[in-house]
């Protein structure tokens, strides 16, 4: 992560991390547009993709709710909205918002748009869904960069592992949970979970890439991307520092099921006319 270079003094990644997220999504919309007519489907796509983004800074509020810190939230939130006086104060605007985005999250209800209900968005399905894997993999860059999403302690027989500055999300969740000395230690030895996704992913995206060159059928590519990325994250979830919901498995796990489903739905149950573009 960036605050490496601080040591955790400074918060880099506060300023580096949004441009980078708005880079990533500019680099998913150049390889849609590949695929898709945009001017054609301007309004369409609009529509979708702010559903799908209000959808997926919804998502982590479940589990807010669930824990009944909702009015926590809504408290800090408003501070930090009364504090906005000069630019670092929006910088804190921003990395609060950035907290409430889950990728997961965003794809179950862009996929659930697609496929089920906005009917016009639907030819759209693989344009959208094809580059999905690479814009993942370098989403969770950002993840890696700030230290959230961090995997749980690693123990000695664990082939990878790595440790977190003083101050940063790791160091303090385990400074809580394991009640050690401060949290301004460095974090305990954990699972880089970020890269497990950022690997997974690009070897997704690289099997969907050949899998479209070989000419197999867009519905069963789209369902793959969609089945993938569910099984791959629902597995690396067992390793995130996650709370559990109804004491089973995490919030994430019960999207990536929910995407694991969709994906199967379309291999499975529709046709490739159905979602491509001029068909």
């Amino acid at each position: 992560m960036l605050n490496w270079l601080t040591k955790g003094y400074i918060d880099i990644t506060k300023y580096v991390n949004p441009p980078l997220f708005l880079l990533w999504l500019f680099i998913w919309y150049r390889l849609v547009k590949k695929n898709l007519d945009l001017k054609k489907n301007r309004k369409v796509l609009v529509k979708t993709a702010i559903y799908a983004l209000i959808a997926a800074a919804l998502a982590p509020l479940f589990i807010i709710v669930l824990s009944g810190n909702l009015f926590n939230f809504l408290s800090g939130l408003g501070t930090v909205f009364k504090s906005i006086t000069s630019f670092s104060a929006f910088i804190r605007l921003t990395d609060v918002i950035f907290k409430g985005f889950s990728i997961t999250g965003g794809l179950l209800f862009l996929s659930v748009l697609l496929v089920l209900v906005v009917k016009e968005a639907r030819k759209m399905t693989f344009a959208i869904l094809y580059p999905f894997p690479l814009f993942a993999a370098l989403a969770r860059i950002n993840c890696f960069l700030k230290g959230c999403c961090f995997g749980s302690p690693a123990t000695e027989s664990s082939l990878f592992s790595i440790t977190y500055p003083a101050g940063s999300p790791a160091s303090r969740a385990h400074f809580i949970k394991f009640q050690r000395a401060s949290r301004f230690l460095e974090s305990m030895p954990v699972h880089p979970t970020q890269l497990y996704i950022i690997a997974s992913m690009l070897l997704l995206y690289g099997a969907v890439v050949l899998m479209n060159h070989l000419g197999v059928r867009k519905n069963i590519i789209a369902g793959t991307v969609l089945s993938g990325y569910g099984f791959a994250n629902f597995l690396i979830e067992f390793l995130r520092e996650e709370p559990l919901l109804f004491n089973f498995l995490t919030l994430g796990q019960f999207m990536d099921i929910g995407i694991l489903s969709i994906g199967i739905y379309l291999i499975f149950f529709v046709k490739e006319e159905a979602i491509i573009e001029g068909k």
